[in-house]
């Protein structure tokens, strides 16, 4: 190990200063109003960089520019200027922006100032992501706004609205906290954006305001940092019409607390992971040579080598602190944490720290780290931006962050300045542990710092955009105004060379050049539309991009890759490939979740009476996840199939997913609308449909045939949703027909948690959607018309429903496309549009399909196909659900149940089965006594001697992932009775659909296994000893029973859709599913003895259609397929 002793810190002014005016005396606190002095009630006095700026803050109107290390006071100066504006304006309209890097920061801020400020009448609030400000008119009631640049870019693109325009109009002093993040590659920009087009903006609308011509006084602008030495060139940009900006530079002479710094450097590994994990055996003795006993942060480059460090210091090494509580403190903390692994080592005085835990957790360890419970916390850079911890020791893990690349000058400096806080500590130390070949490097970081340099290039074609779009640049005089105030132009002029510049006399040319090939580049992608000469106007596209926040490269790729007949999971592959995902790594300690999630659906545990399934999504990964768009496209099905994701930071990064796959796929129906004007060659009705059905699936966060649509109710969660699936409520015809005490049983709620969801269930609208022809057209060419309808008289309008309308022929056109309607736009009579159905590609149109299609939910989606063209009859094929799915070894393919139309199996059928090797649940069928047969009241009875001493059994399924097994049983036997079992049904009944009367084994009462005996078999006209020995080996498994009544056996067998040969699925929810959509006849029918039936036999299928079938059900001349709705 070689370290390397630092030098001594280089001298430089304590103060350089280029005020307009300066005043010659300094302000102690004691000069402050008392007013203002009562909001310092932990303020002794000001101390150097305190009392050198307060005299420009509380008696200039000056903007400020400080340069000041770590732990300086800098926060002081920004709360002088609030309370000397407050006090100024009094009553008088004014407001203030308060913009710091990370939400963390704004929530530590928003916490200290509320209870501070607001007895001055600076009234706070938080809009930074984390909070929910829904409506933009709370912003106006209140002083003090604190934000992100993120989210303050967004909300000042809106400016020329007038709400948002009524928020800006009055800002006054606007707060910039660790500006140094404009030195940042991804958020740098968004900053120098965000600043520009508030002098901007505050130039258009003091126009505006101004009195009799008189300009009034631009916003105020105090920015400060620990690591900006080029404090003049931020002077310069922020300077504006009327206001002088104020540099200050303080160096470490000037800091509160004094920072030992080491750099200590080992051989590198062969990956930086390896190396990281090696440093894992120098922290202990490390952490015993600087800590002193006293707090120490450690700063790891991932979320889960801040894991793995803190398990290993809290396992291996004792940890040794001056005043560590003897447990319990501990004990409280451990009791409030949710996460296990966090509870262990809080146990023993180490804890960790990173944006994957909940956000509870974090609050906890943040507040018993500041109170002196706990010696050493691993935690990640969100730390570092300005979060104030009582940190002695200050140990940097690793140089190199978990992308492989090397750590910013700034990054490092801002991790160095957390330790010694002036609150806590009147020292502090700071080590930085490196490979060899960077600690020259590190060692001139943290005695000398580099200029901070613009961003902007890097997105100038996105920020050129917005620009455009929102009216502020608007011709090519105007693009060289926008340029000249930003931070880039005052760059460009001191370092050229940084920009690829010549710099000199021709700067401003090819600063103006750069521009224009921008432009041009803008153009080529139809983002703007030049109408003049020098006229710069944004086109449909270019709106849609800045509105949706997208980059320049995720618009070329959609660009490119939309080819107008995408399916569901090609448009969502096509998504997931965007440039905006790109932050999503996908980390190694993630890939075993994410592989789970992406194979076979298995179930994980049971828990509060049902299963936690794991896994399965829709559309399957054909490899191994290890990229970030295999990661993001599992990820996202897995929030769409309401799967558990058992990793808090991949459920935080899938939420984020879930977010911006929302705006790229509206932007992608934008853009695919724009395109009807130059369509793409084949048309894009397809994608069209796929991607405002992805939106809603983004929007809703359920897939669009999800049984799960009860996750969308206030009460219900996605564990309940699936409760309430699993008990046959997957739709919401099905929760509306249901009584309110099932519901509530069910969830576990007490009442009226029932009655409510019911009734919001019956509030929610009823949609149709029709297209027809319409005879007697003048033109003689065939007219039609889509027609949509609302049918339930029971509707709230308090419930806000929009949806779409889409409309397409058989090649591939888009007919109708009308977007954001809402339910109040349809008439009581339903809304009809015409549809333009012209034949102009020389193929025949064969049909028509309608989509209607909900943007906020899920299950109230309708559709309609018209054939113009006559269809020979066909197999209908269900996504996802033919009988080779659920059995894909076809080794039973004839069945389980004989006797024509009736639901009892003759005993020669039993002979036909082949058994199944494999078994998992039970499915038990007690015989009825009498069943109904099709035809003019005939009745079979089914007490005949004959067939008791014959079969003398009931028929039981047994199901499994491949086939199906018939198992006998002798547990019941048919009674001499000639009550007729249709008689004892409700006449309605039988009119109810499958999925409303076949219950699923969660709705049925448990009841023991039927017992097998050998002696049964016997009875049975099972052939070879083979099967018999098959036979009894399954017989004696342990299995789930699932009972299937009388009554539901008869619906499932009722007139002209009886079976004799069908195939179950399993698990027992496809039970239902298959029994619901297939019903499959023999022509060979056999009846139970002595039991004469006159029969229809059903015809067989054309040769030719029964070639399409992907299944095997025995002869083709036996059997057919019927679906049924």
């Amino acid at each position: 190990m070689a370290q390397l002793a630092s030098p001594k810190p280089r001298q430089s002014p304590t103060e350089q200063a280029r005020p307009s005016k300066q005043p010659v005396e300094t302000l102690t606190l004691n000069d402050l109003d008392p007013s203002i002095r009562d909001a310092f009630p932990k303020l002794k006095a000001f101390n150097n960089v305190q009392r050198a700026v307060a005299t420009t803050v509380l008696q200039t109107d000056n903007s400020i520019v400080v340069n000041a290390p770590t732990g300086s006071g800098k926060t002081v100066i920004l709360e002088l200027a609030m309370l000397k504006l407050s006090a100024q304006a009094k009553d008088g309209p004014y407001r203030i922006v308060y913009l710091a890097p990370t939400r963390s920061l704004c929530a530590e801020k928003f916490q200290d100032w509320k209870g501070r400020f607001e007895p001055h009448g600076l009234s706070c609030i938080q809009f930074d992501g984390d909070n929910l400000v829904e409506d933009v008119a709370q912003l106006s009631h209140h002083r003090l706004i604190l934000s992100t640049p993120e989210k303050w870019e967004v909300f000042t693109r809106h400016w020329d609205d007038q709400s948002v325009a009524c928020v800006l109009r009055p800002i006054r002093l606007c707060l910039i906290d660790e500006i140094q993040i404009m030195n940042d590659s991804d958020r740098g920009a968004n900053l120098e954006l965000v600043i520009s087009r508030m002098k901007y903006i505050d130039s258009r609308l003091r126009r505006v305001d101004a009195p009799g011509g008189e300009m009034l006084q631009s916003i105020r602008f105090i920015a400060v940092s620990a690591c900006i030495p080029n404090v003049h060139d931020f002077a310069r940009w922020l300077a504006s019409d009327g206001r002088a900006v104020v540099p200050y530079t303080f160096d470490e002479t000037n800091r509160t607390t004094r920072i030992e710094r080491h750099v200590l450097s080992f051989p590198s590994a062969s990956n930086p992971y390896k190396f990281e994990l090696n440093l894992n055996y120098k922290l202990p003795a490390i952490i015993e040579q600087y800590s002193a006993h006293k707090p120490t942060l450690v700063f790891c480059t991932s979320r889960r080598s801040v894991e793995s460090t803190a398990k290993f210091l809290a396992n291996r090494s004792p940890v040794k602190r001056a005043g560590l509580p003897v447990g319990s403190a501990l004990a409280e903390l451990t009791g409030n944490l949710a996460n296990r692994t966090l509870q262990e080592c809080v146990a023993k005085g180490v804890a960790y720290h990173h944006a994957g835990l909940l956000h509870n957790d974090r609050n906890q360890i943040e507040a018993h780290f500041r109170a002196g419970h706990l010696a050493v916390l691993c935690c990640t850079s969100t730390l570092c931006m300005g979060v104030n911890l009582p940190a002695y020791l200050v140990v940097v893990k690793s140089t190199c962050n978990h992308t492989g690349k090397e750590y910013t000058d700034n990054y490092v400096l801002q991790m160095v300045g957390r330790a010694g806080r002036a609150e806590f500590s009147e020292d502090g130390v700071a080590v930085i542990l490196t490979t060899d070949g960077n600690a020259s490097r590190y060692q001139r970081v943290v005695t000398e710092t580099a200029p901070i340099e613009s961003q902007l290039r890097r997105k100038l074609p996105e920020l050129l955009n917005s620009e455009i779009a929102h009216g502020i640049i608007y011709d090519q005089p105007a693009v060289m105004e926008w340029i000249r105030s930003t931070f880039f132009y005052v760059r460009a002029q001191t370092n050229p060379a940084h920009y690829q510049l010549a710099g000199g006399r021709l700067l401003d040319e090819q600063i103006e050049k750069l521009c224009c090939d921008t432009i041009e580049s803008l153009e080529a992608n139809e983002l703007i539309v030049r109408q003049r000469p020098n006229a710069i106007v944004p086109s449909a596209c270019g709106r849609l991009m800045a509105r949706n926040q997208l980059s320049f490269p995720t618009l070329q790729l959609l660009q490119q890759g939309l080819k107008g007949r995408e399916t569901l999971d090609e448009m969502l592959v096509l998504i997931t490939r965007a440039h905006e995902f790109g932050e999503f790594t996908c980390r190694q300690g993630e890939k075993k979740i994410l592989n789970t999630l992406n194979g076979p659906t298995i179930s994980a545990s049971f828990c509060d009476g049902g299963y936690d399934v794991t896994g399965g999504v829709r559309f399957r990964w054909p490899r191994r996840i290890c990229t970030t768009g295999a990661k993001v496209y599992c990820l996202v099905q897995a929030v769409f199939g309401n799967l558990p994701i058992n990793d808090h930071g991949l459920h935080q990064e899938a939420a984020k997913m879930v977010t911006v796959g929302g705006r790229i796929a509206r932007f992608v129906i934008g853009l695919l609308t724009a395109k009807r004007d130059h369509p793409l060659e084949g048309g894009c009705f397809r994608a069209l449909v796929s991607a405002a059905t992805l939106l809603q699936c983004f929007q809703t966060k359920l897939w669009e045939d999800s049984p799960y649509v009860a996750k969308q109710l206030g009460q219900i969660g996605p564990r309940l949703a699936r409760h309430l699936a699993e008990r046959g409520k997957g739709t919401f015809a099905a929760i509306r027909h249901s009584d309110p005490r099932e519901i509530e049983c069910i969830v576990k709620k007490p009442p009226p948690v029932g009655n409510d969801i019911v009734n919001f269930v019956s509030g929610l609208p009823q949609f149709t959607i029709k297209l027809s022809k319409v005879e007697g057209a003048a033109s003689g060419q065939p007219s039609f018309t889509c027609t949509v309808a609302q049918n339930n008289t029971h509707y709230d309008p308090e419930i806000a429903v929009s949806f779409c309308v889409l409309v397409g022929d058989s090649s591939n056109r888009v007919l109708l496309h009308v977007d954001n309607c809402t339910v109040e736009s349809i008439p009581v009579m339903g809304c009809t549009w015409p549809l333009p159905v012209r034949d102009d590609s020389g193929a025949p149109i064969e049909s028509l399909s309608a989509h209607l299609i909900c943007h906020e939910w899920c299950g109230l989606d309708c559709t309609h196909t018209l054939w113009l063209v006559e269809q020979p009859p066909s197999v209908v094929k269900h996504r996802q659900t033919a009988i080779t799915n659920f059995f894909p070894n076809t080794s039973l393919n004839e069945s389980a149940i004989g006797g024509e139309k009736i639901a009892l199996p003759s005993a020669l059928e039993l002979s036909r089965l082949r058994w199944n090797e494999a078994n998992a649940h039970e499915v038990s069928v007690d015989l009825p006594n009498k069943l109904a047969l099709p035809g003019a009241a005939s009745r079979i009875p089914l007490n005949t001697s004959r067939w008791n001493e014959s079969c003398n059994e009931s028929v039981a399924f047994r199901t499994s992932v491949g086939n199906t097994t018939l198992i006998s049983n002798n547990s019941t036997k048919l009674a001499d009775t000639s009550n007729d079992i249709s008689a004892m049904l409700d006449s309605h009944q039988l009119q109810k659909p499958l999925r409303s009367i076949l219950k699923p084994f969660s709705a049925v009462p448990p009841r023991k296994p039927h017992a097998f005996a050998p002696l049964n078999i016997s009875h049975s006209s099972l052939m070879g000893n083979s099967k018999q020995k098959h036979f009894q080996q399954a017989a004696k498994r342990i299995v789930t029973p699932v009972a299937i009544r009388p009554d539901e056996l008869e619906y499932i067998f009722q007139p002209d859709r009886c079976t004799l040969n069908f195939t179950l699925c399993s698990p027992v929810d496809d039970i239902v599913d298959c029994l619901q959509r297939y019903t499959i006849f023999r022509a060979d029918c056999c009846t139970p003895p002595d039991v004469l039936v006159e029969v229809q036999v059903e015809p067989a299928v054309r040769a030719e259609e029964r070639k399409r079938k992907n299944f095997d059900l025995g002869k083709a001349a036996d059997v057919f397929v019927s679906d049924e709705e």
